[in-house]
């Protein structure tokens, strides 16, 4: 359980780092539309990409636990895995058309910023559970 809470914890921050990573790249390409089409289609795509992620780290956190495994790096690992297969499975079914292709990079970029903020606040959480660790308490 301590797993999938690490996880839902760092999903409102993958959202949030998403959605400003893609406000960013819309104001560097030069929308076409209003600010606030463009803050939709950021909270979108952001949307899209923390929601894949975390589902699939929640699979990834289910079968882990089949096999009595409660490791956050695995998890994730694993779940990194799972969408690697699916996308190269979508892949392999796309028509000669280029229109899926396009689909499909942008459902793979917009978990990036995901991917790299699990990572990343895991990191962090580990790093500040072992300086807790080696902090020497005060004698009174």
């Amino acid at each position: 359980m301590q797993t999938v809470r690490r996880f839902l914890v760092l999903t409102p921050v993958a959202f949030a780092v998403t959605t400003v990573a893609y406000l960013i790249y819309f104001a560097a390409i030069g929308g076409t539309g209003s600010f606030g089409s463009e803050v939709g289609n950021a909270l979108r795509v952001a949307l899209m990409g923390a929601v894949i992620v975390l589902a699939a780290v929640l699979v990834a956190v289910g079968l882990l636990r089949l096999l009595r495994v409660s490791n956050a790096w695995a998890a994730l690992g694993l779940a990194f895995g799972l969408v690697v297969v699916v996308l190269g499975i979508s892949y392999a079914s796309i028509e000669e058309d280029g229109w899926g292709l396009l689909g499909l990079v942008v459902v793979a970029s917009a978990q990036v910023p995901s991917w790299l903020t699990f990572a990343a606040g895991l990191l962090v959480g580990d790093l500040r559970n072992q300086a807790a660790r080696n902090a020497v308490s005060p004698s009174a």
